[in-house]
């Protein structure tokens, strides 16, 4: 049986997951899940935490999956995306953990394609 959560919780979730993945917190990724808390330890967060603190990696997957609608997932790839990149790269734990979060989600590829690009050109600081 899948745990379900609240939607903000499951975004923090999914926020948490891809920043622990690589082993390194970067102040920019600190910046975005700080961004989508308000600055301030939430319901919400203490929920994600325990959740993750609790569960291994891949049912968190699941919890996040089960806990968003499409757009809401949508919206989670973005940020997951954007975490990752934060550092101007994509390491391979990264990847893969993105990689799962989209075949467990009902996001379409053509959006995934989409985040992808907006975030790599966001996040591309070769040009300056």
């Amino acid at each position: 049986m899948t745990v379900h959560i609240p939607a903000k919780a499951a975004l923090l979730l999914a926020t948490i997951t891809i920043t622990a993945i690589d082993g390194e917190l970067d102040a920019h990724e600190v910046a975005i899940i700080n961004r989508l808390d308000g600055f301030t330890t939430s319901e919400d967060w203490d929920s994600a935490i325990a959740v993750w603190n609790d569960t291994p990696l891949e049912d968190c997957i699941a919890v996040v999956a089960a806990s968003l609608n499409e757009k809401q997932q949508r919206v989670a790839m973005a940020n997951m995306f954007d975490i990752a990149m934060a550092d101007g790269r994509l390491d391979e734990a990264e990847n893969v953990l993105l990689r799962a979060y989209a075949n467990a989600f009902t996001v379409s590829d053509e959006d995934i394609e989409r985040i992808v690009d907006v975030i790599t050109i966001k996040n591309d600081k070769t040009k300056f």
